[in-house]
This record gives structure tokens, C-alpha cells and sequence, in this order.
């Protein structure tokens, strides 16, 4: 195979290809909208580009995956009307073990609060902004790059090869990452390539989100009736939940995975009361809600986040000065669990990464849950998760490092050269 100098020089002279074919991408709002989702135009576009590349592409509707709303880890309440997910595949000739890059095509919704557009992708100095150029579109061009390498250098491999991009992975979905479980698609390990900074994470963290609504007696009170401010009673829950997130603790004794430098984190992401307009309120609302999503580490369940966290606010809500009030639990998105992956890919990859005369990478446990559970727990495939270095992933003014991508995408030719094997080596 080529030098790590001259795959370096490829990647250079292709920097314009990737950066052109992540705009591309992030050019297409394929926005999740539960129960709804725009992701379709993206699907075509990866299928587009994989067929170029010389893969075997099959775009399916989930609807045709015997056993997917029957399965016990299907999340209901979703409409998956026109929103395929694709699997794209390289047979190899023998011998070698199957690799499997899987990334999903929806993103959040797109903020005009920022700077940049969401969907103009702006190139500025070594930055590529958009929304998805981070979360995670960057990483999976940087992946179509790494096979145009083998493309162009008549790579032949004893492996498989696959690429699959999935539908509704944000909000708690998951559904079509499980859809391609249970269709079959497997492979002796998978690559997800969501923005970790360049690290190779063997586990990561798991999160539910919850809404709490408070309702309390609404209006003027002109006749002389008592009302019941709700959004006092929304602070004082407030109030608890900043303290549970400040006193959040180390991990407990034998939590699986490598955990030193990561935390839950607690996210309070939205509050909202009454119905009025800005500028027209004119009254106490009838209640006030608030959505949080609460993240744990691998091998804690949801009995235990309601034994802790929900008991406290239950606790609380139970006070004196809580008793005015009506409160209401839902629990907004499916309870993602921690999961950790065993598998020698991760040595592989850390190697692939690491700088030379530097110590060699360590695994760790990325700072987010994803759809990696799936995998680890639901099919014989491990999942590592290994992306790109960026910043504001859900907020304005989310960019992808360019020069992160070059070297992602390097990691991953070398990554894909080790793990499955050569039959002819790289014509460089």
C-alpha cells in the first residue's frame, strides 16, 4: 500500500472533492420532524455517489422489514412514509473480515439564529458550516472519500465492505438503525462516524428525555379568585434540577466501559408557558412546561434514573409550597442505554490515528448517546464510534473541521486496509 506521505498528498489534492460533496449534502435540509422526516433527497444522493464508487446499492422502506414494529427496541408514534433507509456493499474476495461504516441522514432542525445559514454550507478558513456538517454528514463524506482512495488505487479487498446511511436517528429514534439489524445487514464490526473529536470510543453514554408540565390557576383574578402562578412552581423544579446536575458524580464502581474524563450531562432545553404572544401577555398562564434530557452511563437503566433523578423532583414536588399545583410526567423519547463494544477494531483505528512519536490513542467513551446500542445490543455487529473534529452540533453556527476530515478519512484507508485485508495491494 501507499505511504502514509503519499496518501496524505491524495487526500490534499482531493480536499476540494470532499469539501464539494459535504456541501452537497449539507445543502439538503433532511431535517427529522417527529413524527416526520425529510431525509429522502440525502438517500438519493448517497446512492448516487456509492454507485459511482462501485458499490451494490439498495435503497428499502422500513415498512418492508418483517418484525421491525413487533421488535421490543421499536420506538411507536413514528410515519416512515417516504423516508428510505439505504445500504450500499463491496463484496470482497475471501479470506478477510467485513467492515461496515453506518451514519444516519437526518439532522436536526436548522437554526437562523447564527452567522451562517443552515443550509448554505459556507467555507471559512479551515471551517465548513452548515447544519449535519458535524453531526454527522462530515463524517460520513470523509468515509465516500476513503473509498474513492481504493477506488482510484485499484484496491482489491478480501472483506467486505459496507456503507449504510439510516433514517430518524435524532430524537431518540433508532428505528431505522434497528431496521437494518434485523434485515440482515451485519458485519464483523462497524465504524459511526458522529463528531468525536477525532477519538475512538468503545462505549458511550445513554439519556431519555422527559417533559414535566406544571398546571396552576391562570388570569387576572379580577373577581377575587386565587390563581396559582405556574411559572413559580416550574422555577422552583428548575431550581432542583440545576442542583442534581451540579452534584453528578463520578462514575459508579464497575460501570462497563473506559470512563476517566466523562460525565451525564443534565440538558434543560426548553421552557414554555401560557399561550400569549410576545408583547400581548396579559395574564398568569394556565401552566408551564419544561423538556430535559437526562444522560447516564453504560449499565444504568431507566428504573434507575426515576430512582434517582424522578424521585427527587417527585420528592419535591410533594413540599408544601408545591401543593398548589398539578404536576405532570411524560417520558418524550425512547431511554437510550449506555452500551460498550468489544471488538479489536478499536486497536485498529486508534493505531490508524495516533501521531507518530506520540503514545498510542486509548479508547474512551464518548460524551453522547447515539444509535451504537443497536449494534451492541441488538445484532452480532460492535459498533465503535469515531468522527471528526467540530463544534456546535443541535445549535446555530455548526461547522466540521476540514483538515479533520482529511485525516479521518486517512485513518479509515488505513483502518479498512488492516481489518479487511488486501488481495491487491494499492496501486499507487
Amino acid at each position: 500500500m501507499d505511504t502514509t506521505a503519499s496518501i496524505d498528498q491524495w487526500m490534499e489534492q482531493h480536499r476540494d472533492w470532499l469539501v464539494g460533496l459535504c456541501s452537497r449534502l449539507i445543502a439538503i435540509p433532511s431535517e427529522n420532524r417527529p413524527p416526520h422526516g425529510l431525509e429522502r433527497d440525502v438517500q438519493h444522493l448517497f446512492r448516487q455517489e456509492l454507485e459511482a464508487l462501485g458499490f451494490q446499492v439498495d435503497l428499502y422502506e422500513l415498512d418492508e422489514v418483517e418484525g421491525l414494529r413487533e421488535h421490543p427496541a421499536y420506538w411507536p408514534g413514528r410515519d416512515y412514509t417516504d423516508r428510505p433507509n439505504l445500504w450500499a456493499h463491496k463484496p470482497g474476495s475471501g479470506g478477510g473480515r467485513s467492515l461496515l461504516f453506518s451514519g444516519h441522514a437526518d439532522v436536526v432542525i436548522g437554526s437562523h439564529a447564527g452567522q451562517y445559514p443552515p443550509y448554505q454550507p459556507t467555507i471559512t478558513g479551515n471551517r465548513l458550516y452548515g447544519r449535519g456538517s458535524n453531526d454527522m454528514k462530515g463524517g460520513m463524506a470523509a468515509a465516500l472519500l476513503a473509498f474513492y482512495y481504493l477506488q482510484q488505487h485499484d484496491v482489491q479487498l478480501k472483506g467486505d465492505l459496507a456503507f449504510e446511511s439510516v433514517v430518524d436517528e435524532e430524537m431518540g429514534g433508532a428505528n431505522g438503525t434497528l431496521a437494518g439489524r434485523l434485515r440482515g445487514h451485519h458485519a464483523d464490526a462497524a465504524i459511526i462516524p458522529e463528531p468525536t473529536n477525532l477519538r475512538v470510543c468503545t462505549s458511550h453514554l445513554g439519556g431519555v428525555t422527559w417533559r414535566i408540565t406544571v398546571h396552576g390557576k391562570g388570569g387576572m383574578g379580577f373577581g377575587g379568585e386565587e390563581l396559582c402562578n405556574p411559572i413559580y412552581g416550574i422555577a422552583r423544579i428548575v431550581t432542583e434540577i440545576e442542583r442534581y446536575h451540579t452534584e453528578l458524580g463520578d462514575a459508579p464502581a464497575g460501570t462497563p466501559g473506559p470512563v476517566p474524563g466523562t460525565k451525564p450531562n443534565v440538558v434543560l432545553s426548553l421552557i414554555r408557558a401560557g399561550h400569549f404572544d410576545p408583547g400581548a401577555s396579559d395574564g398568569i398562564p394556565e401552566s408551564c412546561m419544561l423538556e430535559l434530557w437526562l444522560e447516564c452511563y453504560p449499565g444504568q437503566t431507566l428504573e434507575e434514573l426515576e430512582a434517582t433523578f424522578a424521585a427527587r423532583i417527585r420528592a419535591l414536588c410533594a413540599e408544601p409550597g408545591m401543593r398548589p399545583y398539578r404536576v405532570e410526567w411524560e417520558q418524550v423519547t425512547r431511554f437510550i442505554p449506555g452500551t460498550v463494544a468489544d471488538t479489536g477494531l478499536a486497536g485498529v483505528l486508534a493505531g490508524a490515528l495516533s501521531e507518530e512519536g506520540h503514545p498510542p490513542l486509548q479508547a474512551e467513551m464518548s460524551p453522547f448517546a447515539c444509535d451504537a446500542f443497536m449494534f451492541n445490543e441488538y445484532s452480532p455487529t460492535p459498533a465503535v464510534i469515531c468522527g471528526p473534529v467540530g463544534e456546535n452540533a443541535h445549535a446555530s453556527d455548526e461547522f466540521v473541521d476540514v483538515d479533520s476530515l482529511l485525516k479521518l478519512a486517512r485513518a479509515y484507508i488505513e483502518t479498512i486496509l488492516q481489518w479487511c485485508g488486501e488481495t491487491k495491494p494499492a496501486n499507487g
